[in-house]
């Protein structure tokens, strides 16, 4: 993962240690993948991560942020929280969250940073280590031909260490409900989960227009117009319609129509 800056390729190996078992492929997507758009966002970073969009996935069904890796970065008091956002098995982009701190004078791609930590299923940090490789087995060295072989003795049994429980398979993210919707329309930029929700507002929003313009204009009837937009916001609701919305709010993001929108 050479193209990666330290700090990515460090939080990467974390990811692919802690969600190795719900996405089998991720280290193999990552090692394979290429840089895309990296930004400081002043309360974080992104980093966007292409790869190869007909790649076949191991988990098609893992679509939303996953993982619980954080670190302390520069000389910021408190660590930021870094997570990967997957579309339907495929990793596209690695997100730092500082919490509030502010990261605008921090250069992401050369500061340094101390050592990683996940989080467990208690909510307790713990130090990233990777495993290290057994060394090879030492071979018996020769008995002397004089010395009478010794008294076989039954080896000690070691304590086989438990290993790392199984991940549970990610799920779709869901789609934001009421109290994100008015959050979101007071500060859309708040958070990518605002962002997502402000995109969901305005698909209601053309649903209620089509209904006006169907009845009024067009005279379809009132019933019809409701049943097709009906149809639609439920659409936009399951697991595709989700990818959907989130892959227009990405591109909304990236053309900052959410920076234009949000309060002075």
């Amino acid at each position: 993962m050479s193209h990666l800056t330290p700090l990515e390729s460090a939080v990467m190996d974390a990811m692919v240690w802690q969600m190795g078992d719900s996405v089998p492929d991720l280290a193999t997507q990552a090692a394979s993948s290429s840089p895309g758009l990296r930004r400081n966002t002043g309360a974080g970073l992104y980093s966007r991560i292409v790869v190869d969009a007909d790649r076949a996935t191991r988990n098609p069904d893992a679509t939303g942020l996953f993982g619980t890796v954080h670190v302390m970065v520069g000389d910021l008091p408190d660590p930021i929280g870094f997570q990967i956002e997957l579309r339907q098995g495929r990793l596209i982009a690695l997100h730092g969250q500082s919490y509030g701190q502010d990261t605008r004078a921090i250069d992401f791609s050369s500061t340094p940073f101390g050592e990683v930590f996940t989080v467990d299923a208690r909510g307790q940090s713990v130090l990233y280590r990777p495993a290290r490789r057994a060394p090879d087995p030492v071979a018996p060295r020769p008995k002397p031909a004089a010395r009478p072989a010794p008294q076989a003795q039954t080896p000690t049994r070691l304590p086989v260490s438990a290993a790392k429980p199984a991940d549970p398979a990610p799920a779709p993210a869901a789609a934001p409900n009421l109290t994100e919707i008015l959050a979101s329309a007071s500060n859309p930029t708040a958070s990518r989960a605002g962002k997502l929700a402000l995109v969901y507002l305005g698909a209601y929003a053309l649903a209620v227009l089509f209904v006006l313009f169907a009845q009024f204009v067009l005279h379809l009837g009132w019933i019809f117009a409701a049943i097709v937009a009906a149809w639609a916001l439920r659409y936009i609701h399951n697991p595709k319609g989700r990818v959907m919305m989130s892959d227009i709010a990405d591109s909304l993001d990236r053309n900052g129509v959410f920076q234009a929108l949000k309060p002075n």
